[in-house]
């Protein structure tokens, strides 16, 4: 059983470095530079790397000179995460200790729980939970964190937590797409849009409805009036998210809306 945890583990985390290859982070060329640059990191790149190397130290110095604790990489991944997808229980408690947001989420909309039931670590999630978790957080793809696991205890641990939570799989899938509905149609009725951006995403209701495939929330957000071309932080629109996450119906609103489909986004094109 051991030998399995071991090997599940390594494949989920062969599967989160994939993940990192392709994105942003690692798309800037290994070629030498004749150009001498004296690089600085920022604050944020120096404490994910203290805690990437367990320099609870250096992370102690860093969070005294007002470091976030829940600063993040660019696909999301704060220090909790990475600690929870390393197996390093020591570092995951010092991180909770210190008041890091166990549901905070990457880009891919996975909380700490999620990497943790991944790959299979019981304890860490045992941990988390008994930190106040949310057993029913449900990312990008609409996964609870007992959807994603393959580890037989993880998935006890997690349904009899849910059990006792009277939390249904089901509702917990729909919740917030449920919620938006409702949101959307209150704006439609009075008239009134209270759009609130993503503070620190830049993104809208619409960026979400279109990523997840949310259509009825969408029409009703059209309905209402939102900005059908808003741009996130990273210059993303609503149908750069429904094109990057697969949804071809949230494509098709879009362009039916009129949407603006020559709009770039703030990516660099490296040469």
């Amino acid at each position: 059983m051991a030998d399995e945890k071991q090997m599940s583990a390594l494949l989920r985390r062969h599967e989160q470095l994939k993940r990192w290859q392709d994105s942003e982070t690692n798309r800037v060329s290994g070629l030498p530079r004749e150009d001498k640059i004296r690089v600085k990191f920022q604050d944020g790149c120096i404490f994910l790397a203290a805690c990437s190397s367990s320099d609870t130290q250096e992370v102690k110095k860093l969070l005294d000179r007002g470091a976030d604790i829940n600063t993040s990489n660019v696909d999301g991944l704060t220090a909790l995460h990475q600690a929870c997808i390393d197996d390093n229980q020591d570092m995951v408690e010092f991180l909770v200790e210190n008041k890091a947001d166990v549901d905070v989420c990457d880009n891919e909309g996975w909380t700490p729980l999620h990497a943790t039931a991944s790959c299979g670590f019981t304890e860490i999630a045992r941990y988390l939970i008994k930190h106040d978790a949310n057993v029913a957080a449900v990312n990008n793809d609409g996964d609870l964190p007992i959807d994603i696991c393959e580890d037989d205890e993880m998935e006890n641990l997690l349904q009899k937590e849910m059990d006792n939570q009277g939390i249904d799989a089901d509702s917990a899938r729909s919740e917030e797409e449920d919620r938006m509905l409702a949101d959307a149609n209150q704006w439609l009725n009075s008239k009134i849009v209270k759009e609130k951006k993503h503070s620190k995403t830049g993104a809208t209701a619409l960026h979400v409805a279109a990523a997840k495939g949310y259509v009825k929330v969408m029409d009703i957000l059209l309905q209402a009036g939102v900005d059908i071309n808003a741009q996130d932080n990273d210059g993303w629109t609503p149908l750069h998210g429904a094109a990057h996450w697969g949804q071809e119906e949230s494509c098709q609103i879009l362009v039916e809306n009129l949407c603006d489909m020559d709009i770039k986004n703030n990516a660099v094109s490296l040469r």
